[in-house]
C-alpha cells in the first residue's frame, strides 16, 4: 500500500520549521518560535514567492504608485502540510516613510528595537528598516516588513508578541542581506521592548 506524502498519519509530510522560506529559521530559538505561532513543526510552503518578492523591492524607486499597493506578494506563506489556510505569512514591501510609534496605540501594540520603528501585537507584526543599495543600482529605500497570523492557535501576551517579533525581525535580517541591503538598524539578536504594552514601565 503506498502512503501519500500528504497522507493522514505520516510524521514525514510538509518541511521542518527550521527549513522553511530558504531556512531562515533555522536557528533553534525562531524555529521553536515559528512553530509554535502556527502549532505544527511541519509547513506547506508551495505558496510562497520570494523571487518575485526580492524582484520587486530591487525595482523599488522611492515614488509612490497607486497601482503598486493593489497586491503584495507573500515572500513566505506557511500552511498546513495538507494545505488550507495559511498559518504565518510574511510580507516585503517598499514603504515611503516609516510609521513611528504612537502613545495612542500603546495599550495594543509593543515597539522593539530593530530597524527605524518595529511594533508586535496580537497576531501581527511591522518593522520598517531603511535599505541603501548598491546594486542594481545606487538607491536607497524604506522597507516594510510584516507578519501576519492567521492560525487558529490560541496565543496571547508577552510570549506571543516577543516570538512574532523574532520571527520577523529573522526574516527581515535575511531578506536584506538578499537584497543587498546596509544601514538597516536591523538587530541581529532578539529585539527587546522598548516601549507599548509589554514595554518597560
Amino acid at each position: 500500500m503506498t502512503v501519500s506524502a500528504c497522507g493522514a498519519g505520516d510524521e514525514d509530510a510538509g518541511v521542518r520549521a527550521n527549513e522553511v522560506c530558504g531556512r531562515f529559521a533555522r536557528a533553534p530559538a525562531v524555529a521553536s518560535a515559528l512553530a509554535k505561532l502556527a502549532g505544527t513543526e511541519r509547513f506547506n510552503e508551495d505558496l510562497s514567492e520570494p523571487a518575485e518578492a526580492i524582484a520587486k523591492l530591487r525595482a523599488a524607486d522611492g515614488k509612490y504608485n497607486e497601482h503598486e499597493d493593489l497586491w503584495e506578494v507573500p515572500e513566505c506563506l506557511l500552511r498546513a502540510p495538507e494545505g488550507g489556510y495559511p498559518l504565518v505569512t510574511l510580507y516585503f514591501r517598499e514603504a515611503l516613510v516609516v510609521l513611528k510609534p504612537q502613545p495612542a496605540f500603546f495599550k495594543d501594540y509593543t515597539y522593539y528595537r530593530t530597524g527605524a520603528s518595529a511594533a508586535s501585537l496580537h497576531r501581527a507584526v511591522s518593522i520598517y528598516f531603511h535599505c541603501r543599495m548598491t546594486k542594481p543600482e545606487k538607491k536607497s529605500i524604506i522597507i516594510n516588513a510584516r507578519l501576519e497570523r492567521e492560525s487558529k492557535v490560541k496565543l496571547s501576551g508577552r510570549s506571543e508578541v516577543d516570538a512574532q517579533m523574532l520571527v520577523a525581525n529573522t526574516a527581515a535580517l535575511k531578506m536584506a542581506r538578499q537584497v543587498g541591503c546596509q544601514g538597516t538598524d536591523l538587530s541581529q539578536s532578539p529585539p527587546q521592548a522598548i516601549s507599548g504594552l509589554y514595554g518597560p514601565h
